[in-house]
């Protein structure tokens, strides 16, 4: 029964470790698609007319 309770408290370790790799990387892509909705708002800004058509 012990190593049964061992193990999930291992298997709960290792999940909680993936989540906070995952919760890193996920606020890494919010930062880069913050950027590149920063570039394509400032693009749109500077177009003409006859450049957006």
């Amino acid at each position: 029964m012990k190593d049964n309770v061992g193990g999930k408290i291992k298997d709960v370790e290792r999940l909680s470790n993936e989540l906070t790799s995952m919760r890193k990387e996920l606020d890494d892509v919010k930062e880069v698609l913050k950027g590149l909705i920063q570039v394509i708002m400032s693009r749109e800004e500077g177009m003409d007319e006859d450049e957006y058509n």
